[in-house]
């Protein structure tokens, strides 16, 4: 009697659960994302010898479309040491090699010392106003790069690429390491791009090894950047960004700006490269 009782029970608690998963368990919520102002976004890299590029648009909502809102009548000054100000012109320049583009520039090539500080200041014609500062640091201590091939026989080898530097102990150091290859078709690959600090190994001499990843004719273009930190933090946190997106269980990335009043970055490059076959 008990085992019908409890049988009775069974099948009156499937059928109620049956019903329930019959039943549209469907419901649409409406998020409301807040409505925020539009800010400025400026990219602009400063190197040695080369006149000034700079790309400014204006963000976006979440929902809107990828294409940039270029700004047209913006005022865009560079002062070098509070003294000497560049002013800077719209025009639309496309670099096809970086596939980048600006369209703020000068004639002006930049041609500084270590200690020469850099301001950025922006105005739009809305009364937006960004501005940013970066200083020339010294240039990056690239001492040697090479390669070792592993111990397969020699018409299956793969080499390892190894970069040296000496870290000065006078200053908190940032690097990023870039590496390119050369393909038969004349484009470059991407082989590593790696965001370095000397929090560990201050003073120290630094080596960088890859894994086993090159072939016998191989040509290499190696990079060593000296960061200061504020676009250490930036180049960081895009890649931390990079790395979550898609990633249901990853904590939310905010991109660390170099500049105030808007996003984006300003930052003097100063970097050693060399080229490196693999024979």
């Amino acid at each position: 009697m008990k085992m019908k009782f409890y049988t009775l029970r069974l099948l009156g608690f499937l059928l109620m659960v049956a019903g329930l998963a019959a039943c549209d368990m469907e419901q649409e919520i409406e998020v409301k994302l807040p409505v925020l102002p539009t800010q400025l976004v400026v990219e602009c890299y400063l190197e040695e010898g080369k006149p000034i590029r700079l790309a400014l648009s204006e963000s976006a909502g979440y929902f809107e479309g990828a294409q940039p809102v270029i700004i047209h009548n913006a005022t865009v000054t560079i002062t070098k040491n509070g003294s000497q100000v560049i002013p800077l012109r719209f025009s639309v320049d496309v670099d096809n090699e970086n596939e980048k583009i600006t369209n703020y520039s000068s004639r002006h090539v930049i041609q500084s010392q270590p200690g020469d500080v850099y301001t950025l200041t922006i105005t739009d014609p809305t009364g937006r106003r960004v501005t940013g500062s970066t200083t020339v640091l010294p240039p990056a201590p690239l001492d040697s790069v090479g390669y070792k091939f592993n111990d397969k026989p020699k018409e299956s080898q793969e080499a390892y690429l190894y970069i040296r530097w000496q870290d000065d102990p006078s200053r908190e150091n940032f690097y990023r390491l870039l590496t390119h290859k050369n393909d038969s078709t004349g484009g470059v690959d991407s082989e590593m791009d790696a965001e370095i600090n000397d929090r560990l190994r201050n003073g120290q001499k630094i080596i960088y090894t890859t894994t086993y990843r090159f072939d016998r004719g191989d040509t290499l273009n190696i990079k060593l950047f000296h960061l200061d930190r504020p676009y250490y933090e930036f180049i960081s946190s895009v890649e931390d960004a990079r790395r979550s997106n898609g990633n249901p269980f990853a904590q939310p990335v905010t991109i660390k700006s170099t500049v105030a009043g808007g996003y984006g970055v300003f930052t003097h490059l100063n970097y050693n490269t060399r080229e490196l076959i693999i024979k």
